[in-house]
């Protein structure tokens, strides 16, 4: 009787593995290994738009003496180019930190912060002019017509503290 079960047990293997089996061709989507797809990321530059300034006459205040002064505010790049004395506001710092110019002399203050990009508020100490609001690659100017020593801040940051001495020409 074990002798008859062990046939049948071999009979019935080979009639299984027969039909599994065959000599039929692999099908290629089914034994392929499925490969990773990746779509390509598509990189954007950004384009920076640049919006025309408007060149306007400043307007003209007078001082006690009779100086002209030109009004204080943004300014164009030709006209940064006559300023003698530039201070940069750059990497929470202003550069240089204290000037001596003469009475009559025109100071530019340029932000220049990159990262992030972002404006600043000056202001000063003597009240010379309104607090300025400077946004990136914009400038203010301040003609001096008085001598003296002026401090000047930007809000929140105590490293861009400037001072001028303003001497007589």
């Amino acid at each position: 009787m074990k002798i008859k079960v062990i046939v049948l047990l071999l009979v019935l293997g080979a009639v299984l593995l027969s039909g599994c089996v065959g000599n039929q061709q692999p099908s290629p989507e089914k034994n392929t290994t499925p490969t990773e797809t990746v779509t390509p990321i598509e990189t954007v530059t950004p384009v920076e738009t640049m919006t025309p300034e408007v060149n306007t006459t400043p307007a003209v205040t007078l001082t006690p003496e009779g100086n002209v002064t030109p009004a204080a505010g943004m300014i164009s790049t030709p006209d940064l180019k006559n300023t003698p004395y530039l201070i940069r506001l750059a990497n929470y710092k202003a550069s240089p930190t204290s000037l001596e110019i003469k009475k009559g002399e025109i100071v530019a203050w340029m932000n220049l912060q990159e990262n992030p990009k972002r404006s600043f508020t000056l202001v000063s100490q003597e009240g010379l002019f309104e607090n300025a609001n400077l946004v990136y690659k914009r400038s203010f100017t301040y003609t001096f017509n008085e001598t003296g020593n002026y401090n000047f801040t930007v809000v929140g940051q105590p490293k861009m503290n400037v001072s001028v001495s303003v001497a007589s020409p």
